[in-house]
């Protein structure tokens, strides 16, 4: 049994939390934050984190694994920020899989990815490191999705079509085959994409079209 320190103490690490209470290779046994955030989240079984700072003197590198357990703030720089110092401090960044996630790619899967329960990867999918696919999502062949993205529940990226870097798709969202989605683009939820997108640009409604803010400005003002 693995023991894991999850790298997050809100939403996302509380579900993750519960999700590998039930999964008998994995024991998690602490939460990781930056000292900025160490009072803000919380976790069920948890009653504090960790500092960044003062976990290598707590928890050993040589005697567990990270599991990323944060969420999709300012466009996933965020998680990709933690992601890249832990690696920098020694930790190995687990590549976690639900067991009823369905995997039929045999690309390796990027390291520090998770897989939550009744994804479907099809044959020859690539994912990138750091990626969110959350559950009930499809991701049809020869498609592929680039590092620190986050893909919604219930989101179809369709055959062949490829999701750049840091970007963000919303629930139920689709991508139709062989488009491309620009690095660092917000995909609203429910949007259909029949176009290439550009790199920053944001489409929330249904017919995906492009709003005049990039995505950098939408995260600044509206949050995503």
């Amino acid at each position: 049994m693995k023991k894991v320190i999850l790298a997050g103490n809100a939403t996302t690490a509380d579900i993750l939390n519960s999700y590998l209470a039930h999964d008998d290779r994995y024991e998690v046994i602490g939460l990781a934050v930056d000292d900025d955030y160490v009072e803000r989240g919380s976790v069920t079984g948890f009653e504090s984190s960790i500092t960044l700072s003062k976990l290598k003197d707590t928890h050993s590198p040589r005697d567990c694994v990270i599991i990323m357990a944060m969420g999709y703030d300012d466009l996933n720089k965020t998680r990709q920020s933690m992601f890249q110092r832990l690696k920098k401090t020694g930790y190995s960044i687990e590549t976690y899989v639900h067991p009823d996630a369905n995997i039929y790619s045999d690309h390796p899967l990027g390291e520090g990815c998770v897989i939550l329960p009744s994804a479907v990867i099809e044959p020859h999918v690539r994912i990138g490191a750091n990626t969110m696919i959350w559950s009930n999502t499809t991701l049809a062949h020869h498609c592929s999705v680039a590092e620190n993205c986050w893909i919604a529940s219930g989101a179809v990226i369709s055959g062949k079509a490829h999701i750049k870097d840091n970007c963000f798709i919303g629930v139920n969202a689709t991508i139709v085959n062989g488009k491309t989605v620009g690095e660092y683009c917000v995909i609203g939820g429910g949007v259909l994409i029949t176009k290439d997108t550009k790199p920053s640009s944001v489409h929330l409604s249904r017919s995906g079209e492009e709003l005049r803010f990039t995505s950098e400005e939408y995260v600044k003002f509206f949050g995503i």
